[in-house]
């Protein structure tokens, strides 16, 4: 019969030297094999936020910019990066509403004539007509000689931010930022074929009529044709882009695409673009 002294010899003999081996090895092996979900995890977890910061980022940039070109009724500037355009005079920040500026009575946002000018618009040169006539014509409203409000609103790639400039009286500008981390931000102008003034402008990429070129009565006027088709056609320069008065009278839309680069890793993170038709624009030039 074994002694008590051997069966507690026997009952105090540790783990081996291969026996902790091996479960150092499978312990190894487990835990890189969880590591390696959890970077995976991670890395998925992280670009699904980024992807939707970045979407929230550039919803909220659109509405703002849409928000601004909607009531746009002139353009005065437009290129891939910027655009600036004229807007009535109740952009002005503190405008009242319920304020008479010519004191007949009828509450500003009800006047069809704020400042009771409509009558001198032809009596002045046409260099200055849009000084008076009714509202939508009358530039000055409130009759200081100067614009009453002009926004703009363009993209510094450098600091890959989105501003935004209101000129209020011609004074200095109030610039505001609406949106960081944006990798690329473009307007693209379009004309219509519906109005007057696109007509007959839909002549494709050479500006000529009856080449069949890539454009040529599709239906779509573009940035291309506005500058391409000269007269007596359309009004194009052939300067390379929509930079004249002549041509900026053609735009009836404008779309805007954007790209945002959330976590500034230098790739993209979420995309939008959206079209405007601010309705002011056509109404205007036909007055």
């Amino acid at each position: 019969m074994e002694s008590l002294k051997g069966q507690k010899r026997r009952a105090r003999r540790g783990v081996s030297l291969l026996e902790m081996i091996i479960y150092i090895a499978i312990i190894s092996i487990a835990m890189a094999a969880f590591a390696k979900f959890f970077a995976g995890f991670s890395k998925t977890a992280k670009k699904s936020e980024n992807e939707m910061k970045g979407s929230f980022d550039m919803r909220l940039l659109m509405a703002r910019v849409e928000d601004d070109l909607y009531e746009a009724n002139q353009v005065e500037g437009v290129s891939s990066g910027s655009i600036t355009f004229r807007c009535d005079i109740v952009k002005t920040p503190g405008y009242l509403l319920d304020g008479d500026f010519d004191a007949d009575g009828v509450a500003n946002i009800k006047d069809t004539d704020d400042d009771n000018d409509a009558s001198l618009k032809f009596s002045l040169a046409a260099a200055q007509q849009w000084q008076a006539g009714y509202d939508l014509e009358d530039d000055d409203d409130d009759n200081d000689g100067q614009v009453d409000v002009r926004l703009s609103i363009y993209y510094s790639a450098p600091e890959k931010k989105v501003f935004r400039a209101l000129y209020v009286n011609g004074g200095a500008p109030a610039i505001k930022e609406l949106s960081a981390r944006i990798s690329s931000f473009t307007f693209i102008s379009y004309g219509s074929k519906r109005e007057d003034l696109g007509r007959n402008i839909d002549l494709g990429a050479d500006g000529v009529s009856g080449t069949g070129d890539a454009g040529e009565g599709d239906g779509i006027i573009s940035e291309r044709e506005i500058d391409w088709v000269q007269p007596p056609a359309g009004h194009g320069d052939r300067s390379g882009g929509v930079d004249t008065a002549a041509e900026l009278k053609y735009i009836t839309s404008v779309a805007v695409y954007a790209e945002a680069d959330a976590n500034a890793d230098r790739k993209t993170d979420s995309m939008l673009g959206t079209e405007i038709m601010p309705p002011l624009l056509a109404l205007k030039r036909r007055r």
